[in-house]
C-alpha cells in the first residue's frame, strides 16, 4: 500500500521543486533561452495551493558537457541567465559540465534538489508554460496525496501516450527518493557523445509526410517507470489531464519558419517516440502493457 496524505499534510510537510534544462549553440539564441525561461519561473511561483507557494526551490540546470562539442551550450549562457534570474527567491542556476542532456543533467538535478530537502521534484519543458497552473497542479499534487510515485500531464501532441502510463519529463512529478531506489534516469537512453556509433529509430511524421529518424536515446522515462512498478509490485503512475482554464492550453513547439533545426529535431523525436519507448522497455524485457498496467485504477482514462 502506497503512503497517502491529506491535501493540507502534505503542503505543510512535503517540499516540491522544480527542474528546468536550458542550452544554447548559439550566442544569439541565449535572449530566446532567457525568455522562455524567465517566463517559466515567474509562472512557477505564483503557483499556490492552500495557501502556501508549490515550489519551495527551482533549479535551472544549464546543460554545458564539452565532451558533446558543439551540441552543447556554448559557454555562455550560465552567466546570462544568472543575471537575469538574480531576483528571483529561491532559484538557483547551474552549470553542468558532465553529463547528456536527457539522464546525466536530470539525475544531477535530482540529486541536487533531494540534497536541499526537496521530497519530489517536477521536471519540465519551458515549452510546456501554458499547462502550469493552479488547477493542473493540483491534479498533480491530489495525485501524490493518494500514493502516486510519479505523475504527469497528458500534453496535446503525447494525450494518449501519456493516459497509458508512459508519462512524459515535458511535465512531470517524481518520487525522488524512490526514483534513486529504482536507479533514477538509466543512462542506456543517454545522448550519444559521437553520433557516428549511434543507434537509430525511424519513424513516420505527419508534418513531413516522410520517414523521419533520431537516435535511440531520450524516452528517459520507461525504464524507471518499470522499475518503479516492480518496486511496489503495482500501480503507482497517475497521469492527468491539463485543467483549460477556460481556454485551450498547447504544448509549444519550434517555429519551423523562424527555428528550423530545432523544428527538425522536435518532428524526429515526435516520429520516433514510440519505437524508442519499446527498444528501452524491450532491454530490461517490458512490454508497453506492463507500463499501462502500473495506472493507478482511479487514474485510468483508457
Amino acid at each position: 500500500m502506497l503512503q497517502q496524505f491529506g491535501f493540507t499534510d502534505f503542503m505543510n510537510r512535503k517540499k516540491v521543486g522544480l527542474i528546468l534544462r536550458v542550452f544554447a549553440t548559439d550566442p544569439a539564441d541565449i535572449p530566446k533561452r532567457i525568455k522562455m525561461i524567465e517566463e517559466f519561473v515567474d509562472q512557477a511561483q505564483v503557483v499556490a495551493l492552500a495557501d502556501k507557494p508549490v515550489f519551495k526551490r527551482i533549479d535551472v540546470l544549464v546543460w554545458a558537457d564539452p565532451s558533446f562539442g558543439d551540441q552543447s551550450d556554448c559557454g555562455q549562457t550560465t552567466a546570462a541567465m544568472r543575471e537575469a534570474l538574480v531576483d528571483r527567491k529561491n532559484v538557483h542556476v547551474s552549470e553542468v559540465k558532465r553529463g547528456d542532456l536527457f539522464c546525466g543533467l536530470l539525475n544531477y538535478g535530482i540529486a541536487l534538489q533531494s540534497r536541499h530537502g526537496v521530497d519530489y521534484s517536477m521536471i519540465a519543458s519551458g515549452e510546456a508554460r501554458d499547462y502550469l497552473n493552479d488547477d493542473t497542479v493540483k491534479r498533480m499534487i491530489d495525485a501524490l496525496c493518494k500514493g502516486a510515485l510519479v505523475t504527469g500531464v497528458a500534453i496535446n501532441e503525447l494525450t494518449d501516450s501519456i493516459l497509458e502510463g508512459r508519462i512524459a519529463n515535458t511535465l512531470a512529478i517524481w518520487h525522488n527518493v524512490s526514483l534513486m531506489t529504482v536507479g533514477s534516469f538509466d543512462l542506456s537512453a543517454a545522448k550519444p557523445v559521437d553520433m557516428r556509433f549511434a543507434d537509430y529509430k525511424r519513424g513516420w511524421s505527419k508534418e513531413r509526410e516522410a520517414v523521419v529518424y533520431y537516435h535511440t536515446a531520450g524516452v528517459e522515462e520507461l525504464i524507471p517507470l518499470a522499475r518503479l512498478i516492480d518496486l511496489v509490485k503495482g500501480p503507482c503512475i497517475a497521469p492527468v489531464l491539463p485543467m483549460q482554464d477556460g481556454g485551450e492550453v498547447r504544448y509549444e513547439a519550434p517555429d519551423r519558419a523562424a527555428q528550423p533545426d530545432l523544428w527538425e529535431r522536435h518532428i524526429s523525436k515526435m516520429g520516433t517516440k514510440l519505437e524508442r519507448q519499446t527498444a528501452h522497455l524491450a532491454r530490461i524485457h517490458c512490454d508497453i502493457s506492463y507500463i499501462k498496467g502500473g495506472v493507478m485504477p482511479e487514474f485510468c482514462q483508457f
